[in-house]
């Protein structure tokens, strides 16, 4: 096949055979593929499926990765913006699903992988194979793009890479490639993973798994590094290996290793000169260079041939050196090179950077499937735990390769075999070979790394300072990280709260090393429990690949919520005694802690995690207004009185929420933007009448419209809705930024919080309690109980039973996108809640159920993930073409639909505040549940909200 030609943005390019994407536009000079929502350019950059930042949308299917897709004739390619869509986007077809079940899965087609499916399968295992890329080999041994431009005749890596691939082929076993693998989950029978390609999706069960993702490389985080033409070394290696594209035709090279004089020498066969080669380290000739000799001769020989090339050019070779900062606007256009030991700066011209800072496992699958991980707080390196084998602490995982630690295309391919004997062992498989050679070759490819850094060896990057960007994704600076830490935040998860660094397509990738050495710096030290938790999907994928109709739940699944892992106790309690004890530091307890110091009380506020760090960090941030369609009619509990007199409470914390943000001068992004709640059929139109006439009787103004005018208020929503329920009262808030302010405000009018603090055992002594606290024991007259799904276990150290049980329920988030839910949004007949961030995320959720995992723990369901974003899809089909980028599970409570508030039977003295729709009422729960805590006396109109309607209702009942 001949070249051909594409069109991007509607100018006319040209292709050749096999180019991905990022390649036909490197070679055109199209840097620049769209834009971020603050306006800023992006371009390729990782060049191998993880930053996301080559969005393109390809015959109107956005979020396509320009780096993986490969081009076609006549394909209308489009640059993509956070902000708008593209002319002629449109939602993917419906998803389709394969289940495939093996004994094997292994995930990675690269050198590790290849080999254990090799092994595997000739043992005569069941093995399936699973891989990103379209060809199988990996980032070491990719193979040349069939119309590659390169002209000289394959090297060795090459010819090593095609005769592995054929073996693989040979081998038996099933190779799947294009997946991604977005669920990863282990089960009694084995394992549950689900993936997806361009086809449809893939759910395989099998009884191991090997893990051989590799690794990604760490950016070099100084200023510019997010500009177009700024790309790894690895990125820019696969232009030129791969495609024959030079990245740039003034390119800069600037790392740390051997990779940048291999892509200088590559460059120069391709006929581009690069203009300079930094390199961090400064290689010497000595000791180090003869132990690598020694146990790699052919490896030491390719490099020599690499440094030959390089030097007979003339390129300058500036050991020692490192990029400082990079210039340009919407392109690279220069940089300044930075000599460590003497901090003497050098500008140079040029059109594109490849830059480099050592690499990373792809942890994420080996954390999902429960791998334990450690982290250096001074490098920022995290590793799953495994055995010179690959053996994982978890029963069944095995991890081969650079997943584990960087070692290499050696030690992955010695590894890969070792974990698939492992694994045959494991089964019962007869194993036919021995393992001692590759043993032995993982003993001789570990002497060869240790010498090989030994002569590279050079002093730590700097950590990012002032506006140099930390997270790409989310454009958090340094200085917006480190202001974080400087007022509180002390571990990675509150650092994502406060700054939502971590919270982009790259889920952290990149910006989770930096986060741990500048908490280190600060002194914190970061339990690898404390990092950012592991993301499903573990890959951003197509919202419509995921959205499959599921049956709508039938309830809540009712849990009992265990403590989740926390760091080891701080220093003691600050104070031994207060008038006031509140447990637990949700948006109740911390608003109650802010109104109580207000009236002079000394009030003491503990939670057992952080502030904010279980349901009212992890809820969608609705404000809610109108009954939610399962409050209502038949669907509610009981005969739906007591929600139906929720709602003027609801409308009297709304206000509170607004004065409360105006008061404190505070950035709630609280908006004020009504609300709809959609009907697509006359049944569901006759309940949302009875529903607004039910809501006038207690003063909630709502009103039932037609079709076109829910289209006037959102464009957006499907054809397939015909009417909906207007409130134009209800809103949205950001909890990640609401809580955090008031704690704040709590803490300046005299209230304590102590966090880290959970409460062991509670006694009577006198007139006072003694609470006793994994950090000492505080004696207080009055107790506030708002520990959301822990209050039950709470009340039980008082000899006291209250009906309130954990509901753990999901939610979905996706990437930042165009206009599309203009206001919060919800459905007459299915479980479904949407809105928009000011950041452009859509959250979905609609009180779908969430597993409670074998720690006790919220963990995600598929089913329920399917099925919601089924319903959001249907309701606002454009965003079937949005980016799934993160799920999660919070611990909600299950009451009786409505809250709960006032003196706890049996217990004089002590106060509770409860309710499942916690954020909307958390400020009036707060501030109402501290004046009767510390007057004895609740508001009147709360009276139908207390224990007594529970004691009255048992006193009724037939003996």
């Amino acid at each position: 096949m001949t070249g051909f030609t594409f069109t991007f943005d509607g100018r006319t390019c040209s292709a050749a055979p096999g180019d991905s994407i990022a390649a036909a536009l490197a070679a055109a000079g199209q840097g620049a593929l769209g834009h971020r929502r603050s306006g800023a350019p992006r371009g390729v950059f990782c060049g191998m499926g993880v930053c996301h930042d080559c969005l393109v949308t390809v015959d109107g299917r956005r979020g396509a990765r320009a780096c993986m897709v490969k081009v076609a004739p006549d394909m209308d390619v489009r640059s993509e913006n956070d902000r708008a869509f593209s002319p002629g986007t449109v939602p993917p077809p419906p998803p389709t699903e394969e289940v495939a079940e093996v004994e094997i899965a292994v995930i990675g087609a690269g050198p590790a992988g290849l080999a254990a499916a090799i092994q595997a399968a000739g043992a005569g295992a069941s093995v399936l194979v699973l891989d990103d890329r379209d060809d199988p080999g990996g980032q070491y041994f990719k193979p040349r793009s069939d119309g590659c431009r390169m002209a000289r005749a394959l090297d060795r890596q090459h010819r090593r890479g095609a005769a592995l691939r054929a073996e693989a082929q040979c081998s038996g076993a099933r190779i799947v490639t294009g997946h991604s693998v977005w669920f990863a989950r282990r089960t009694e029978a084995g394992f549950d993973l689900r993936s997806l390609g361009p086809l449809g999706g893939l759910r395989v069960r099998s009884k191991a798994v090997i893990l051989a993702v590799g690794a990604h490389e760490r950016p070099a985080m100084v200023p510019g590094w997010t500009l177009p033409g700024v790309m790894t070394i690895g990125a820019a290696q696969t232009l030129a290996r791969r495609y024959g594209v030079a990245p740039g035709r003034q390119v800069l090279i600037a790392g740390h290793g051997p990779l940048g004089l291999q892509l200088a020498a590559e460059l120069l066969a391709l006929g581009t000169r690069p203009v300079a080669l930094a390199e961090r380290g400064r290689p010497g000739f000595g000791a180090s260079a003869l132990s690598a000799l020694t146990a790699a001769p052919r490896l030491m020989g390719d490099g020599a041939r690499y440094r030959l090339a390089v030097l007979r050019s003339g390129i300058p070779v500036m050991t020692g050196w490192e990029v400082a900062e990079i210039h340009g606007a919407e392109q690279v256009s220069g940089a300044v090179l930075r000599q460590i030991a003497t901090g003497r700066s050098r500008t140079v011209d040029c059109d594109a950077v490849a830059a480099g800072d050592g690499f990373a496992p792809q942890i994420e699958l080996a954390r999902l499937l429960g791998v334990p991980v450690t982290a250096d707080p001074e490098t920022g390196e995290i590793r799953p735990v495994r055995d010179d084998a690959g053996r994982s602490p978890v029963p069944g995982v095995w991890i081969a390769g650079d997943a584990g630690g960087l070692g290499g295309a050696e030690i992955a391919l010695c590894q890969g075999r070792l974990s698939a004997q492992d694994a045959l062992a494991h089964f019962g498989h007869p194993v036919t070979h021995r393992g001692d050679a590759d043993l032995r070759g993982l003993a001789r490819g570990r002497r060869f790394q240790s010498a090989l850094w030994s002569m590279f060896k050079a002093p730590s990057r700097a950590t990012p300072t002032g506006d140099t960007v930390l997270c790409r994704c989310e454009e958090v600076t340094a200085a917006t990280a480190r202001a974080a830490i400087a007022a509180g935040a002390r571990d990675p998860a509150t650092l994502k709260r406060e700054t939502r660094v971590g919270m982009g397509r790259c889920q952290g990738r990149y910006c989770l090393p930096q986060v741990l050495r500048l908490l280190n710096e600060a002194g914190q030290s970061v339990v690898p429990e404390a990092l950012f938790a592991p993301q499903i999907p573990a890959r951003p994928v197509t919202l419509g690949a995921l959205a499959l109709e599921k049956p709508e739940w039938g309830g809540h699944r009712q849990s009992s919520p265990s403590v989740r892992p926390n760091r080891d106790p701080d220093a003691p309690l600050s104070v031994a005694a207060a008038d006031l004890v509140v447990i637990g530091g949700g948006i109740t307890g911390v608003t109650a802690a802010l109104f109580a110091a207000r009236s002079g009380a000394s009030v003491l506020c503990l939670d057992r995690g952080q502030v904010n760090g279980e349901a009212s960090g992890g809820n969608a941030g609705s404000l809610h207004l109108q009954l939610l369609s399962w409050d209502f009619g038949g669907k509610a509990v009981g005969d739906g009185s007591l929600q139906l007199r929720t709602l003027p409470l609801q409308k009297e914390s709304i206000a509170l929420w607004r004065d409360l943000e105006r008061e404190l001068g505070a950035d709630f992004e609280m908006a004020v933007t009504g609300g709809l709640m959609v009907a697509e059929d006359p049944g569901q139109i006759s309940f949302l009448e009875a529903k607004a006439a039910a809501e006038a009787r207690v003063g909630i103004h709502t009103e039932v419209i037609d079709g076109a005018r829910v289209r006037r208020i959102a464009p957006e929503v499907s054809d397939a809705v015909i009417a909906a329920a207007w409130c134009p009262g209800e809103g949205k808030i950001n909890p990640l930024a609401a809580t955090p302010h008031l704690a704040r405000a709590a803490r300046a009018a005299g209230a304590v919080i102590e966090e880290h603090a959970p409460v062991r055992g509670i006694a009577r002594d006198g007139k006072d309690y003694v609470i006793d606290t994994a950090r000492g024991r505080v004696t207080a007259s009055r107790i506030l109980i708002a520990a959301g799904g822990w209050t039950a276990a709470i009340a039980r150290m008082l000899g006291c039973s209250v009906p309130i049980r954990g509901a753990p329920l999901q939610m979905v988030v996706t990437a930042p996108a165009p206009p599309l839910v203009p206001c919060l949004l919800a459905h007459a007949g299915r479980h479904l809640t949407m809105k928009q961030t000011a950041a452009g995320s859509v959250i979905i959720g609609g009180a779908w159920p969430a597993a409670t995992g074998a720690a006790g723990q919220p963990e995600i369901l598929p089913d329920s993930l399917e099925g919601n974003l089924w319903v959001a899809a249907r309701t606002v089909p454009q965003t079937a073409s949005l980016h799934v980028i993160r799920s999660w599970a919070a611990m909600n409570i299950d009451i009786d639909g409505a809250p709960l508030i006032g003196p706890l039977p049996g217990a004089p003295g002590v106060t509770i505040a409860a309710t499942a729709n916690g954020f909307t009422l958390g400020p009036l729960m707060g501030r109402e549940a501290a004046a009767a805590a510390l007057s004895g006396r609740l508001r009147q109109d709360l009276g139908d909200f207390t224990m007594t309607r529970f004691t009255q209702a048992t006193e009724k009942e037939p003996t």
